[in-house]
């Protein structure tokens, strides 16, 4: 799975956009929606959370659009994105007097294919950020 997690700015408002990109193909990301113990155990919701020098303002959304997944052999349906990117967005906030250069943020995803199986999951991958300068 390709990776990439930056910080925008927009006025006063911070945002962190993180990208999932499954590299092989019909491989299809874990939504959002997908409960924390998955369905009959099978798949890891996809999870972004805000530490260090940042606290979450919001949920986590996505604009990429949902399909049911039925992996061959398991018995389960399991929400996941349509092909390609899926770009995760989380409002965030600075910590008061936090250092900008210890910004951090976990990630949790996974994906699955119909014919191929699943991905071992990614729990908590540690990500840091420097944030912007303030103004």
């Amino acid at each position: 799975m390709a990776v990439s997690v930056r910080v925008e700015s927009r006025g006063n408002d911070l945002r962190v956009l993180a990208d999932l990109r499954p590299e092989r193909s019909g491989f299809h990301v874990y939504s959002l929606t997908l409960p924390d113990g998955g369905v009959d155990g099978i798949g890891i919701p996809t999870r972004i959370r805000a530490a260090g020098a940042l606290r979450p303002t919001g949920p986590a959304t996505t604009e990429a659009r949902e399909r049911v997944l039925r992996p061959e052999g398991l018995g389960v349906r399991l929400p996941v994105y349509r092909d390609g990117q899926v770009t995760l967005e989380l409002p965030v906030r600075r910590v008061e007097g936090g250092d900008r250069e210890r910004a951090r943020v976990f990630l949790t995803y996974g994906a699955c294919s119909e014919r191929e199986g699943c991905l071992l999951p990614v729990r908590d991958r540690a990500v840091t950020l420097t944030l912007p300068a303030d103004d």
